[in-house]
């Protein structure tokens, strides 16, 4: 799909059994679940069991449209929250939050 060159559709495409329409889809529905103000809720609320679930919400969907560093990223922080490591993620979390927005933004320009 033209103007999606920021994800890896081919990881996408698979996904979706190669159907472009799926894929759009499935994109339209990323942005709608737009997860950024419970991450922020979690973490302020120091609560790692509940940011443990939205980071791999954001990781497993990311994923599934081909914004592969975007969900490496969400993966290393559920990992911490598993871990109980809110250093770590106190530490990267602003730049998780700022790929996903980054992301939304141009998916939403793009469709």
């Amino acid at each position: 799909m033209e103007g999606f060159d920021f994800l890896n559709q081919e990881v996408g495409l698979e996904y979706c059994a190669g159907d472009e329409e799926i894929y759009r889809e499935i994109l339209e529905g990323y942005v709608e679940e737009d997860r950024r103000a419970d991450l922020k809720k979690y973490l302020d609320a120091e609560d790692l069991a509940n940011y443990r679930v939205t980071a791999h919400a954001i990781k497993s969907t990311s994923l599934t449209i081909g914004a592969e560093e975007l969900s490496a990223k969400a993966k290393a922080l559920e990992f911490a929250a598993a871990d109980g490591d809110l250093a770590f993620i106190k530490e990267n979390n602003d730049e998780l939050v700022s790929m996903y927005t980054d992301i939304l933004t141009k998916i939403r320009d793009n469709l």
